[in-house]
């Protein structure tokens, strides 16, 4: 998408959305990519980001938290990577630790969740985790970050010789100590540490009596500091043991450069994906944050945008506790441009704002504010020309100035363009401006270009009412309390409620008496067939809202009926089968209460054997007779079934439908038709796209 003028980013305010999520980031590279962040310059490029960003989101609404990123830059240390015999600062090995378990962890929490990331997942099926660098890293390095003694032999030698030699060392040297002590030769403070030598505090006035090498005076000169002569050679092994250490530290981390060299380009790799990840992410939070949404998405150039809410006046109105009034603007082929009219301060501009912030946002990548049963479309150029744009550089006018942004909106603007226009016309003398904004607006309707105007001229809203493809609208205002209703009806032309504010303002009534005598009746009497005809929009938007509330309610009465009188008919139905079970039941019980008091009755054994005989076969058709019902009521019972599931399947499904998945159980709604082809919303920002074949609907809700 092209933008144009260069100011539009913040002219519609993006430049706040995109700061906003900035913070979010924790990487340097993906808060810069988010601060600078524009439209992609395709929408199947839009669209593969907008679904990156929206898997990760669904994780967030599952508690399930995308683990910490490593957020030092480590660029510097690649490039000394690539130096031969280079060794990296132990800090750094620890940066590099810290990439490779940021990395590792990342790959193992996104795997697991590849189901639902599909998207996402994308960015580890090339780059595995590295298991080596941490556990080379942790044979070196102890938890504090301190070299380890283990981390070669010859430094476990080397330390193992200083610890013994710094023992005789104390001993000698505390030796001397309580020597001196005892002859009073030392000072208050006794030792000390001078050139990370351990030295005694002479006082000046034996300085005859030390014996050892001199290291310098006290400040006072009272004081002199003396290596005693008892411990100069072990000293000197413990510094030469010191250096040993410091070369055979240097080998080591020389060695364990060279070892993460080896790595160098799968941890550039790693850093890559993480800072991918980290600016995915916060988009995904600034969203979950701002409970955006992924809208259905469309490659024609329109909007349908339900429930809009503009986030940077949530983030204005939120310190003073005051909500923001949802938008619905549609803009199709057959409503193409819609001029808004209305009293100032009424959400004109607000409006025009919000449409060109949602969709850089989209377009951007990003989730909108909004309900998912938006639509957003494509458009390769979006124009504005919002507020006093006045240049001082070149010395124009307003008016010049929007003129001059006119003319290039008219030379640029195709099919595929949103123009978004705030106090369309206005700057010049209102007959002559409102004229040739006519022009520019019949100018804008041939090109077929989609947009948004904002005006006050009359006459531009007696042009929109002609114009096939262009619509009025206005913004709702309370014509009792004066006040605006921040709400968009699509439709009728507003007025801009001039004397009615006026009135409510203080200017006295005499005042605005004469002003109205000034006008032209025409325009007095259009503003008064405007204000009526908002007047009576609110009446029936009331009357309409209660309708709307008592058939809601009317249908909930009807469902629970419907529903209570389907229990009972399950109910009959299940007592007359269970009242003809027990009728048979019956016959059969007196068939062998018969047999029983005929072997009773007779004393032979051959009778006896007949009526066993007879009673064994009795048993016999009686379990067949069983087995057969019960076929008979698996075959009915299949049948029923597979009759109510064909039934079921061949239900007519709209968008907004709540359906049930055959196979999982999972309930979900549909978000998207796409010929023979539905995408399912489930819980958790998950969707999935099925055929016909493999739900139904869903009716427990």
């Amino acid at each position: 998408m092209k933008t144009f003028p260069q100011t539009v980013f913040t002219e519609v305010e993006f430049d706040v959305v995109r700061q906003r999520a900035s913070e979010y980031a924790v990487t340097l590279s993906a808060k810069k990519k988010l601060g600078q962040l524009v439209p992609f310059a395709t929408p199947e490029d839009a669209q593969e980001a907008l679904h990156e960003v929206n898997e990760i989101l669904g994780l967030y609404e599952a508690d399930m938290a995308v683990p910490a990123l490593a957020a030092t830059e480590v660029d510097e240390i690649f490039l000394r990577l690539k130096v031969r015999n280079a060794i990296l600062e132990p800090e750094e090995f620890l940066q590099i630790k810290d990439l490779v378990g940021s990395f590792n962890n990342l790959h193992r929490f996104i795997h697991a969740q590849k189901e639902v990331v599909p998207h996402v997942i994308q960015y580890f099926l090339y780059a595995q985790p590295n298991k080596e660098i941490p556990v080379e890293v942790d044979r070196v390095f102890d938890i504090r970050g301190e070299i380890n003694s283990n981390a070669s032999p010859e430094l476990a030698n080397i330390r193992h010789q200083l610890v013994r030699k710094r023992a005789a060392a104390d001993r000698l040297f505390y030796k001397v100590l309580k020597r001196y002590q005892a002859a009073g030769y030392l000072g208050e403070i006794s030792e000390t540490v001078q050139q990370d030598r351990r030295v005694l505090a002479v006082n000046a006035a034996y300085k005859s009596k030390a014996k050892g090498i001199f290291h310098g005076r006290s400040a006072k000169q009272t004081l002199l500091f003396i290596e005693p002569q008892e411990t100069i050679e072990i000293n000197n092994e413990i510094a030469m043991l010191l250096d040993e250490e410091q070369h055979e530290i240097k080998s080591i981390l020389k060695l364990l450069t060279a070892f993460i060299a080896r790595f160098r380009e799968e941890l550039i790799a790693f850093t890559h994906v993480i800072r991918t990840i980290d600016f995915i992410n916060a988009k995904a939070r600034f969203a979950y944050r701002e409970k955006s949404v992924l809208p259905k998405l469309s490659a024609l150039p329109e909007v349908d945008i339900i429930d809009g809410i503009n986030p940077v006046l949530r983030f204005f109105n939120q310190p003073k506790k005051k909500s923001v009034v949802p938008l619905h603007v549609k803009l199709n082929a057959e409503q193409r441009i819609l001029v808004i009219s209305g009293p100032n301060a009424g959400g004109k501009s607000i409006t025009l704002k919000t449409v060109g912030l949602l969709q850089l946002m989209i377009q951007s990548g990003m989730l909108v504010t909004a309900n998912p049963r938006s639509t957003f479309g494509w458009f390769n150029l979006l124009m504005v020309d919002i507020g006093d744009a006045q240049s001082i550089e070149n010395e124009l006018s307003t008016y010049s100035s929007k003129l001059s942004k006119m003319t290039s909106i008219l030379q640029d603007a195709m099919p595929d363009s949103l123009v978004l226009i705030d106090e369309f016309g206005s700057g010049s003398d209102p007959e002559l401006g409102g004229a040739l904004a006519q022009v520019f607006l019949e100018e804008l309707n041939k090109i077929k270009a989609v947009g948004v105007l904002t005006t006050h001229y009359n006459s531009i809203k007696a042009l929109a009412d002609k114009l096939p493809g262009v619509c009025n609208a206005s913004m709702e205002f309370n014509s009792k309390t004066f006040s605006p209703e921040y709400i968009l009806n699509t439709g009728t032309p507003g007025s801009s409620y001039t004397f009615e504010v006026a009135q409510r303002v203080g200017i006295h009534h005499t005042l605005i008496n004469r002003a109205r005598q000034k006008l032209d009746k025409r325009t007095v009497d259009i503003d008064k067939l405007l204000v009526a005809v908002q007047g009576e929009k609110n009446l029936l938007a009331a009357a309409r809202e209660k309708m709307q509330t008592e058939l809601a309610e009317l249908n909930a009465l009807k469902n629970k009926h419907t529903g209570r009188i389907k229990i009972l008919e399950t109910k009959l139905q299940k007592a007359q089968e269970n009242q003809q079970k027990i009728q048979t039941t019956l016959q059969w019980g007196k068939r062998f209460e018969s047999l029983v008091a005929s072997y009773v009755k007779f004393k032979s054994a051959k009778k006896k054997k007949e009526i066993t005989e007879r009673f064994l076969k009795m048993l016999g058709e009686h379990a067949g007779d069983v087995e057969k019902e019960m076929k008979t009521a698996v075959k009915k019972e299949d049948r029923r079934k597979a009759a109510k599931l064909k039934k079921q399947l061949s239900e007519p499904i709209a968008l907004g439908d709540k359906i049930r998945l055959l196979v999982t159980k999972q309930r979900g709604t549909v978000a998207e038709i796409k010929k023979d082809k539905y995408l399912i919303a489930l819980g958790g920002n998950i969707s999935t796209t099925v055929t016909r074949d493999k739900f139904v609907k869903d009716y427990s809700g």
